[in-house]
């Protein structure tokens, strides 16, 4: 079959939003870096994706949810290490997203019950 129009311009090479990009390196990197049994009950959610007035920095706040109070220290590690590491490996990723700009990223574990049951969050996720 002969190739159709272009639907995006062709420079365009996903329709995710930053955001999303951003959260799903992050999760990959949090589940990757975990060594328990809780990868599924990780989610995360980027807060706060802010440029400075010269565009020439950004700072990315972004929460990493679990499901329980007790899965947070898992995540962070023995003395911050498993949140040090997830940083570090997020952190080479995302800088391809932002290339000649300052990269500040700053990671938070946080807990939320129940989230694999609210319907309206799966629905953000997806």
């Amino acid at each position: 079959a002969p190739e159709g129009e272009l639907l995006y311009p062709e420079e365009t090479y996903t329709d995710q939003p930053l955001e999303f990009r951003i959260a799903e390196i992050i999760r990959e990197k949090a589940i990757r870096g975990v060594t328990e049994e809780l990868p599924h009950a990780i989610y995360v959610e980027v807060a706060d994706l802010e440029y400075d007035a010269e565009g020439k920095s950004i700072w990315i706040r972004a929460f990493i949810y679990v499901e329980r109070e007790t899965q947070k220290g898992i995540v962070v590690g023995h003395k911050g290490e498993g949140i040090k590491r997830i940083r570090q490996a997020a952190f080479k990723d995302i800088r391809r997203l932002f290339t000649n700009k300052s990269l500040h990223l700053d990671l938070r574990v946080k807990s939320n019950p129940k989230w694999r049951q609210n319907k309206t969050l799966l629905d953000e996720l997806l």
